[in-house]
């Protein structure tokens, strides 16, 4: 099982280069700067914790945390936890560039609003709530799952469809305060 995981990770990793490398897809070229109907979904749950590798799931949620979408140094979008600390962020259009941030793993979830507001003995922590992002799948609306070699044609054929049409589904990786 794990020359497949292998398999899956370098074929990650070479549309990732292709693409970062201006060497899109036949066809892609034609459309421009922007990939067209291409939107990125980034959803996950922001704890109320300080220290590294902070589990959401265990830790007590941060309700109505303002967060920023930052890819390399540039904020990309905004948005506010709910009252559950759940967040969704939606961007549609995506410009080639950004979807190559998210592929790239170059793309976090900034928290700016202060640990303070959460909980009042964590006042002290200083740093900034951070999570990196992960892919969680790519939806072009073909549907299907081939399973093996073919699963593997059909990811690195989703992952170049999602860059050039589709839905790319990110979520947070583990948060840490840094």
């Amino acid at each position: 099982m794990a020359p497949t995981k292998s398999l899956i990770a370098l074929a990650g990793l070479l549309v990732a280069v292709a693409v970062g490398a201006g060497q899109v897809p036949h066809g892609a070229a034609a459309l421009g700067a922007s990939a067209q109907n291409s939107s990125v979904l980034v959803s996950g749950i922001v704890p109320c914790a300080a220290g590294n590798s902070i589990n959401a799931a265990t830790a007590p949620a941060f309700p109505n945390a303002a967060m920023q979408l930052v890819c390399g140094s540039k904020e990309v979008a905004g948005a506010t936890a709910d009252g559950k600390g759940a967040f969704l962020i939606s961007l549609v259009n995506v410009p080639k560039d950004l979807l190559t941030a998210f592929v790239s793993s170059e793309c976090k979830v900034v928290v700016v609003t202060p640990l303070a507001a959460c909980d009042k003995s964590l006042a002290a922590a200083t740093g900034t709530l951070t999570a990196p992002l992960k892919l969680l799948g790519i939806d072009t609306g073909s549907g299907g799952d081939l399973g093996g070699l073919g699963g593997l044609i059909g990811l690195v054929t989703g992952i170049i469809s999602g860059l050039i049409g589709g839905i790319l589904n990110m979520g947070t990786q583990s948060f840490s305060l840094v």
